[in-house]
C-alpha cells in the first residue's frame, strides 16, 4: 500500500513541527543555552505540559504496537498495570520526589555517591546508560516497522529517517524542545487512538458485536486471582510485579525522573506525577478496547497464522490498512500516532543518557572540574549527536527480532531497573548499610568460605 498526498501531508507537519520547535528553542528564543536550559529546561516548565511529556516517555510504540496485541491474544487481564502504576505513582511522590529536589542534581543518581559512594554512583549510571542505550533503539525499531508496513518502505530507510530527524530536534531544541514536542505528539497519539476505536466499532459493526465476541472469546477478564506462576497475567503477578517496576520506572530512571526538576517546586513535581498516572490510564484502556476490536475483527482468521503478517506487531498497522485506509489522511495520522509514541521516547532517552554522563561521569571523573557553561552546553549537544547515530545503528539490529516488541521491552527494562530500585530502597531503609561496610563484609565471607575449605 502506498500513502496518498494527504497522509504524507500529515507526516510531513508532525515531524516539521517538530524540527521548527527544536530550531526555535535551540537557535531563535535562545542563542546560546546554558547546561540548566539544555537539561531541566531552567526548572521553570509549568506542571501540565511537563506532565504530557512525561507520559510520552514512558509512553512508545511497544505500548501502542503491542498493547492492543496483548489483549487480542491473552485478554484484557494486563489492564491491571492500571493499577500497578497507581502504586507506583505513591512511592515515587511520597519518597522520591521530595528527596530529588531537596538534593538539587540534574541527575537522579547524585543521590547514591551521597548516600553511599562515588563507585555506586558510577556503576549504576553506567547500567542505565548501557541498557537505556539498547532500550531506545528497540523502541525506535517500532515506528519503523509501521512505516515499513503501511508504506512498502525498505525498514532500515525507515529507521535512519526517523533515527536522525529525533537526533537533530533533541540536540538542537533541548530539554524545551524535547517537552514541546512531547506535547505535540501526545496530542497526535490521543487523537489517533480515538479514530481508531471509532472506526473500529464501525467497521466491526458496533461497540454491542465487538464486546459480545471478546466475552465469548473470553479476552474480557475482570479478575484472575490464582497463584499459578505459569498464567501469564494474574491479579498478583501484575500488581506486586507491575508496582515495583513502575516505581523503578517512575522514580529510579533518569529518563522518567529528569522531568521532576524541569518544575519550580517538589509540589508542581507530584502534580506531574499523578497528571501523568491519569492520562496514562486512558491510553491503556484505549489500546485494551483496540485489542478487542482486532478480536472481534479477525478472531475467524488470524493474520499471523494466515501469513498476512509476518510479526504480532503488524497486527494494528494491518487492521488500519484494511480499515482506515479508504479514508484519505487516516493512514497518515496512525503512522504519526506510531511516530509520536516512539519519538518522544527516543528524545526523552537521548536527553536523560547526555545529562547522566556529563553530571555521573564527565563532571566527577574528569579531572578539570571547572568547565564553563558554554563548553558543558557545547558538550552537551556534541553527545546528543553521537548517542542518536549509535542508536539508529543499534535499531537495524532489532529488525531481526520476532517476539511482540511489548514483551521485549518489559523483559528488557525489567532486567536492570529491579537492582537500581534495591539500590535506592536500601539506602532509604537500611540507615546501617553503606558501601564500605558492605565490602568489608563480602571480604570477610570469602574469608570464612576460604577457611572453610581448608578445613574440609
Amino acid at each position: 500500500m502506498y500513502l496518498g498526498w494527504i497522509d504524507y501531508g500529515v507526516l510531513v507537519i508532525l515531524l516539521g513541527l517538530s524540527a521548527i520547535i527544536g530550531i526555535y528553542h535551540g537557535c531563535i528564543r535562545s542563542k546560546q543555552l546554558s547546561t540548566k536550559e539544555f537539561l531541566i529546561a531552567d526548572g521553570q516548565m509549568k506542571v501540565l505540559p511537563t506532565a504530557m511529556s512525561f507520559l510520552a516517555s514512558v509512553l512508545s510504540a511497544a505500548t501502542l504496537l503491542g498493547g492492543p496485541v496483548e489483549t487480542y491474544a491473552y485478554g484484557t487481564m494486563y489492564l491491571y498495570w492500571i493499577f500497578a502504576a497507581l502504586i507506583g505513582t505513591y512511592f515515587t511522590v511520597t519518597l522520591f520526589i521530595p528527596m530529588f529536589h531537596q538534593i538539587g542534581n540534574y541527575s537522579v543518581y547524585a543521590y547514591l555517591e551521597q548516600r553511599f559512594s562515588l563507585t555506586v554512583r558510577i556503576v549504576v549510571t553506567i547500567i542505565f546508560i548501557l541498557n537505556n542505550t539498547i532500550y531506545i533503539a528497540v523502541i525506535l525499531y517500532g515506528p519503523s516497522l509501521a512505516l515499513s508496513q503501511v508504506t512498502g518502505l525498505d525498514i532500515w530507510f525507515a529507521i535512519g529517517s526517523c533515527g536522525i530527524i529525533c537526533t537533530l530536534y533533541t540536540s538542537v531544541g533541548g530539554m524545551k524542545a524535547v517537552i514541546w514536542t512531547d506535547v505535540v505528539q501526545t496530542i497526535v497519539m490521543f487523537l489517533g487512538l480515538i479514530l481508531s476505536i471509532i472506526f473500529g466499532f464501525i467497521d466491526v459493526g458496533g461497540v454491542k458485536k465487538v464486546f459480545e465476541i471478546a466475552i465469548d472469546g473470553n479476552r474480557i477478564q475482570l479478575a484472575n486471582m490464582t497463584f499459578n506462576l505459569s498464567i501469564r497475567y494474574t491479579v498478583w503477578s501484575t500488581l506486586i510485579g507491575g508496582g515495583l517496576y513502575a516505581t523503578a520506572a517512575f522514580s529510579c530512571l533518569q529518563t522518567q525522573a529528569q522531568r521532576y526538576m524541569c518544575v519550580k517546586s517538589t509540589r508542581d513535581a507530584q502534580k506531574v506525577a499523578w497528571i501523568n498516572i491519569i492520562l496514562m490510564a486512558i491510553i491503556y484502556l484505549f489500546c485494551g478496547c483496540i485489542g478487542c476490536i482486532l478480536y472481534a475483527k479477525y478472531n475467524q482468521c488470524d493474520p499471523l497464522q494466515a501469513k498476512l503478517i509476518s510479526k504480532p506487531d503488524q497486527l494494528y498497522p494491518l487492521f488500519v490498512i484494511e480499515t482506515l485506509g479508504r479514508f484519505p489522511g487516516l493512514t497518515g495520522l496512525f503512522i504519526a500516532t506510531i511516530l509520536s509514541a516512539s519519538l518522544s521516547t527516543i528524545s526523552s532517552g537521548i536527553n536523560s543518557i547526555v545529562t547522566v554522563i556529563l553530571e555521573d561521569i564527565y563532571k566527577r571523573l574528569v579531572v578539570e572540574h571547572s568547565m564553563s557553561d558554554k563548553r558543558q552546553a557545547i558538550i552537551s549537544k556534541i553527545l546528543s549527536v553521537l548517542i542518536g547515530l549509535l542508536i539508529v545503528m543499534l535499531a537495524f539490529l532489532a529488525s531481526y527480532l520476532s517476539d511482540n516488541i511489548l514483551v521485549i521491552v518489559c523483559q528488557l527494562v525489567g532486567s536492570y531497573i529491579p537492582p537500581i530500585l534495591g539500590v535506592y530502597l536500601l539506602g532509604f531503609f537500611a540507615p546501617r548499610v553503606n558501601s564500605r561496610k558492605s565490602t568489608d563484609e563480602v571480604r570477610e565471607l570469602e574469608m570464612q568460605t576460604t577457611e572453610q575449605e581448608r578445613m574440609l
